[in-house]
């Protein structure tokens, strides 16, 4: 009787041991993954933006997994992305950082779109010791803070603008009055305040400097300020939205300029979409066009990343920065997990806190103490007939600045 009962145990022994073998293998292949994840803008005020900014993940997470994963320590992983919507919230969006690290376990994380957002959402970041690789924050408050987790893709927010800047200075007749209105949220006004100090630089006047509140649904109160000071330069700084509202509110108004300029706006397709032959003549900058000329060893060219993307998407897609720079995301953890040789995370950190590279999806990036990038060179766009075209630098030129813009009655 006890012989049975011993063989019995060995019996059911042997049966877990199976079990537990099988188990193994199936955490084996579990920890084959590396999980990320992002809570983005799918619904509110910057599900444009925060639209465009998944497809850029999506595109690098699919091309990747399709092109063998990554490598480190000898081993293969595959990308695995958990995407939430933050539904443009900063509030939401730090609740949903904190949930895909205390309960979907991610590995790492990609920032969301806005400034705002991401300065609520690095903070629960930083205090799990997560990182963070942000494909459009980059307002100068969130690295103020001495966080060692987050990397922006983009340089300082307060850059994006010099370029119209140094365009304005070589026109003639050169423009001279400059009237700035911005959305007092953190992306917005950076890029404001960066224009306004490199306008004053240059030597142009900036008598009119005003915000309104994120979110406003009018503004024409100010725009008949600034028709008031009579400007060669009007800039709105601030979203999509706002920049089309703005421009419908300019024709109802009559309010003229020689040189119109958008924060955020002419280079995403819903601008020329929803306005038709109103968004002609808009400037803008972009920290990245489909007419660069950068490689690297994910996606090739930039032309390579602009036909994946069309092969992604459709025929008719077209790339702007914000898809471009959530693909960049997605490059620079990958290229930093692949020189760290691991994915323990403060290998990783360290690994891209060394890069110093160029991407078919950015031109340039070196992370500073802060996380930020410290290189930029990029362009001037403006709307012409129905596209926006890359009109300066001379070295990425694709048409001359249309200039001055005509009055809105005579166009």
């Amino acid at each position: 009787m006890e012989d049975k009962k011993v063989k019995k145990v060995i019996v059911i022994a042997i049966l877990i041991s199976i079990l537990l073998l099988g188990l193994t293998g199936v955490v084996s292949a579990q920890e084959n993954i590396i999980k990320i994840g992002t809570a983005v803008s799918m619904t509110g005020h910057m599900a444009r933006e925060g639209g465009l900014v998944k497809n850029g993940f999506e595109v690098w997470a699919d091309w990747t997994n399709r092109h063998g994963g990554i490598t480190a320590g000898g081993v293969n992983y595959k990308v695995e992305m958990i995407y939430l919507d933050d539904e443009s919230d900063p509030v939401r969006g730090a609740k949903l950082t904190e949930r895909l690290i205390t309960q979907d376990n991610v590995d790492f994380l990609f920032g969301p779109f806005s400034s705002a957002i991401t300065f609520a959402t690095s903070a629960i970041a930083e205090k799990y010791k997560m990182i963070t690789i942000a494909p459009q924050s980059n307002a100068i408050k969130i690295f103020e803070r001495g966080y060692e987790y987050i990397f922006s893709v983009l340089p300082p927010a307060t850059e994006l603008l010099s370029p119209i800047a140094y365009m304005a200075d070589g026109l003639n007749p050169r423009p001279e009055i400059v009237a700035i209105i911005s959305s007092n949220d953190l992306f917005p006004l950076s890029c404001a305040e960066g224009f306004r100090d490199k306008c004053e630089e240059l030597g142009f006047k900036v008598p009119f400097f005003e915000k309104y509140p994120p979110g406003s649904t009018d503004l024409s109160n100010l725009l008949t300020q600034a028709e008031g000071i009579n400007p060669d330069i009007l800039v709105l700084s601030g979203y999509t939205g706002d920049a089309i509202m703005v421009n419908r509110q300019c024709k109802e108004l009559n309010v003229n300029a020689k040189i119109f300029i958008a924060a955020e706006g002419v280079d995403i397709p819903d601008f020329t979409r929803e306005l038709g032959n109103d968004a002609e003549y808009w400037f803008g900058a972009t920290w990245w066009s489909q007419n660069m000329n950068n490689t690297d060893t994910i996606f090739g060219s930039t032309a390579d990343y602009v036909q994946i993307c069309k092969d992604y998407f459709g025929p008719d897609y077209e790339a702007r920065q914000h898809c471009a720079t959530g693909s960049a995301a997605g490059s620079l953890l990958q290229l930093a997990i692949e020189k760290a040789d691991s994915i323990e995370l403060e290998k990783v950190r360290e690994a891209l806190r060394s890069l110093d590279i160029e991407l078919a999806t950015f031109p340039a990036v070196a992370f500073n103490e802060k996380g930020q990038n410290i290189k930029w060179q990029h362009p001037v766009m403006q709307v012409q007939n129905g596209k926006a075209v890359v009109v300066f630098p001379d070295s990425l030129k694709e048409k001359e600045p249309m200039y001055p813009t005509p009055e809105w009655q005579k166009r």
